[in-house]
């Protein structure tokens, strides 16, 4: 999409469950776009200026997880305090 050929920086990545769709987004506010599919489930928008990429959408997310890495590929999300505190003093001591 971007005819200069400057890589655009992840602000976040994001995964909704209920709908199945991994979000990649490269903006820190929302802005108006064009949505196109770039390939098969993989919508990307971006703004039609500038043709700077906005978002790109991986529909059927958990299908595609499980056809690349199999059935027996199982995460369960968790979230240990110890863990995260852990993770925090590292990166003060780096």
């Amino acid at each position: 999409m971007a005819e200069n050929g400057k890589q655009r920086r992840l602000i976040s990545a994001s995964y909704d469950p209920q709908s199945d769709i991994l979000t990649f987004t490269f903006t820190t506010t929302p802005q108006p776009a064009l949505a196109e599919e770039a390939a098969d489930d993989i919508w990307v928008r971006y703004d039609a200026k500038t043709h700077q990429v906005i978002t790109v959408d991986v529909l059927n997310f958990s299908s595609r997880v499980t056809a690349a890495f199999g059935p027996a590929l199982i995460y369960n999300e968790r979230t240990t305090p110890d863990r995260l505190q852990e993770l925090s003093m590292q990166r003060l001591l780096s």
